[in-house]
């Protein structure tokens, strides 16, 4: 099973954002990955968001749905979706999020599970029954922008690449840099 790539970085995609987690082939996440979002919740298009690791562009088969809830005071859903059934809904309150305001939510990934941390502060640690080696696909659904999603291998020793898009459209970034302007080593 082929790894996904070290770092893949992707700016302002549509909101129903689902694609394979690098290229044409079928990669998956693993343990020691963390994928990092970062965007806004814009009420004008409803009361939740939500962000799925799942199981290709269908959503029969989610590891991980993570949904921040605007109603009822604000609360925070995380459930598992296997053969299209729901699991165990675990609620989750206060909501960290807020309205119109700017976040960002960091999924270090784990053999057992996901943990979660909102604007740099630990959130929670949730755990799947859903093997890593069949989550291939990252989707986003309800009242979200976001403004970038990347995907970090953190056991990785060089950050070997970087992938950009805006909007559907493919550019090259080249590699992250530090302060001074040199390539950064993780």
């Amino acid at each position: 099973m082929p790894p996904i790539c070290d770092q893949l970085s992707v700016v302002n995609p549509v909101i129903l954002f689902s694609r394979h987690t690098q290229g044409g082939d079928q990669y998956t996440l693993k343990d020691g990955h963390q994928v990092t979002v970062k965007g806004t919740f814009l009420q004008s298009y409803g009361t939740r968001f939500a962000v799925n690791f799942q199981t290709g562009f269908s959503d029969n088969d989610i590891a991980f749905h993570f949904n921040p809830r605007f109603e009822e005071g604000g609360y925070v859903v995380c459930n598992t979706k296997q053969k299209g059934r729901w699991g165990q809904e675990v609620r989750m309150t206060p909501n960290p999020f807020k309205i119109g305001i700017p976040f960002e939510i960091s999924f270090l990934v784990e053999n057992s599970g996901f943990q979660v941390v909102v604007n740099g502060k630990d959130f929670t640690k949730y755990t799947q029954d859903v093997p890593l080696h069949l989550v291939d696909t990252i989707s986003f659904t309800g009242g979200v922008e976001v403004t970038q999603i990347s995907i970090q291998d953190t056991c990785a020793i060089p950050v070997q690449r970087m992938i950009c898009e805006v909007q559907s459209n493919t550019s090259p970034c080249g590699s992250p840099e530090s302060k001074d302007g040199k390539p950064k080593v993780s």
